[in-house]
């Protein structure tokens, strides 16, 4: 029987590659984030991450790397570079001062692997949640490096025992096809935002505005979303933001952007910062992210937060999306129905428009109001620290 009463607050360790102040891993910076907001008066949080930004050659100078640091709800040790990193996140787990280890990848060597593999000698219990790295999408990229992965994984049983958490069933299917069918997923959705747009306007005349907001990295697809507009009939505009993870990937963006008709524009516009997504995304009239593959999606949840209808590929947990009136889920080998979806809006009333806007909105309040994302998230590590 596990020696922790359940009525005490369980005590989780948990590992990310990034987090705040960083900013370019993305969503699941949000996703811990919030997470620890949300659950963090249930759970007891620690996590270990990098003392620095994804790409970044030096370390953070607003917090004390080496050391742990409280940060809202959690406590935050950023490991430190090299052989020194690696022997401080063996002691941490070696204190054994936790109920479980929490994963947030597969496939990052020195934040799930290496910590995968001493909790194992240690005999702690895990929980991995794989944030959509079993997508179809995700796979194909580095495909050769990832099987070999997975292979050494199969081979030392580092599965057994082991609870993935999955934001949808389509991540569990995902996951027991690469892994085998005896794998334990578990259903917990990501914690989604809780900021929303505030005061929503009719949309003025002139190019339909568009914008997409992640990485610049194969993944993300945005030299499919470029290639799309090729298609588009209506005057529009495509602002970017994300930082630029992949630099010959952004020149092929870049060549495709040169060769669009004159009546589309293209920029990238930098980067934003965690508290600027939803407000920038709420000047827009529409989200266009034909994503190779999100297990969730954070910043797919913002621009609904932020009113927009949203374009996206049918490659997400957020389906039947022309049903709900919110946006379109369409099928990458179908690209023609993208352009036509935004010509949809470029031509529609400004006042339809406006209720399109308000009915996504509407929906958003509804969704990310709930408790039900939070509860499934607690209910996630007490069942994995009951498991036997």
């Amino acid at each position: 029987m596990p020696s922790n009463p359940i009525e005490q607050p369980l005590k989780v360790l948990a590992f990310a590659g990034v987090f705040l102040p960083g900013y370019k891993g993305g969503g699941p910076i949000k996703t811990i984030k919030n997470l620890f907001e949300q659950a963090g008066n249930d759970i007891s949080f620690k996590l270990v991450t990098s003392d620095r930004d994804l790409g970044d050659a030096k370390p953070y100078t607003s917090v004390t790397c080496g050391e742990w640091n409280q940060m809202g709800n959690a406590s935050v040790f950023y490991a430190q570079s090299g052989k020194r990193g690696h022997r401080q996140i063996a002691g941490i787990l070696r204190e054994k001062n936790y109920d479980l280890v929490y994963l947030n990848s597969f496939f990052s060597p020195r934040f799930s692997f290496y910590p995968l593999l001493l909790a194992k000698v240690l005999r702690q219990r895990v929980v991995l949640s794989p944030r959509g790295e079993f997508s179809e999408g995700a796979l194909g990229l580095k495909s050769l490096k990832k099987k070999v992965f997975i292979a050494v994984y199969k081979l030392l049983r580092l599965h057994r025992g082991t609870v993935f958490q999955v934001s949808s069933n389509y991540e569990a299917e995902d996951i027991r096809r690469a892994l085998g069918p005896n794998v334990d997923t578990q259903v917990a959705e990501n914690i989604g935002a809780q900021e929303f747009a505030e005061n929503l306007k009719p949309r003025k005349s002139g190019p339909l505005k568009a914008v997409f907001v992640s990485r610049i990295s194969p993944k993300k697809n945005l030299l499919v979303a470029i290639e799309m507009l090729q298609k588009v009939q209506q005057s529009l505009v495509y602002d970017i933001y994300g930082p630029i993870e992949d630099q010959d990937y952004w020149r092929d963006c870049e060549k495709a952007i040169a060769a669009l008709p004159q009546h589309i524009q293209v920029q990238h516009k930098g980067t934003l910062n965690p508290d600027e997504v939803v407000k920038t995304l709420e000047k827009y009239d529409v989200f266009l992210f034909p994503t190779k593959g999100e297990n969730y999606g954070h910043v797919i949840a913002e621009a609904l937060c932020a009113g927009l209808p949203i374009v996206l590929a049918d490659t997400t947990p957020w389906r039947n999306l022309q049903n709900l009136g919110i946006g379109w889920d369409l099928p990458l080998t179908n690209p023609d129905a993208f352009s036509a979806a935004l010509d949809e809006l470029a031509t529609m009333p400004a006042e339809e428009h406006l209720l399109m806007r308000q009915n996504v909105l509407s929906w958003a309040k509804h969704k990310f109001s709930q408790r039900d994302a939070i509860e499934a998230n607690i209910a996630l590590f007490k069942y994995a620290y009951e498991k036997n």
